[in-house]
């Protein structure tokens, strides 16, 4: 007689799907208490997950986590530019580097294919290599 396998669990850090969809729910609200406190149980996720956080998850986050602070007035202007700037680059740099095979192929083209603007790889661009843009743009971004 065959052995039926179990299927694999994979552990998560959340505690089911729902939680998963609240916090999901909480981000993209608009709402800036609900949203921080989403960002708190993405924290909380991290604490128990370390390193092996999706990154997707952990790249979204940062970058609510800049509109609520952004919102909140607790950071100048400068910092601010600082904040969504190093969230925009590891945006791009997670969405684009999953593309990215042996072959090293143009930030641009990537882009491209995963629809995400050219501007945004500018502005990328313009953050990691150049002077920092204007805080109006970052936000934008």
């Amino acid at each position: 007689a065959r052995r039926r396998l179990k299927p694999l669990r994979t552990v998560v850090a959340w505690r089911g799907r729902a939680e998963w969809d609240q916090v999901m729910v909480g981000l993209y609200c608009g709402d800036s208490r609900l949203q921080q406190d989403a960002l708190d149980r993405v924290s909380a996720w991290k604490s128990r997950y370390g390193p092996k956080m999706p990154l997707a998850v952990d790249c979204t986050a940062e970058l609510i986590r800049c509109k609520v602070l952004d919102s909140s007035g607790r950071l100048k202007s400068h910092e601010l530019i600082l904040s969504y700037g190093l969230a925009l680059v590891r945006f791009v740099n997670l969405i684009t580097e999953r593309k990215q095979k042996m072959v090293s192929i143009p930030l641009r083209q990537l882009a491209r294919e995963v629809d995400i603007p050219i501007w945004v790889v500018d502005l990328r661009h313009e953050l990691t290599h150049g002077k920092l843009p204007r805080l109006a743009l970052c936000r934008k971004g």
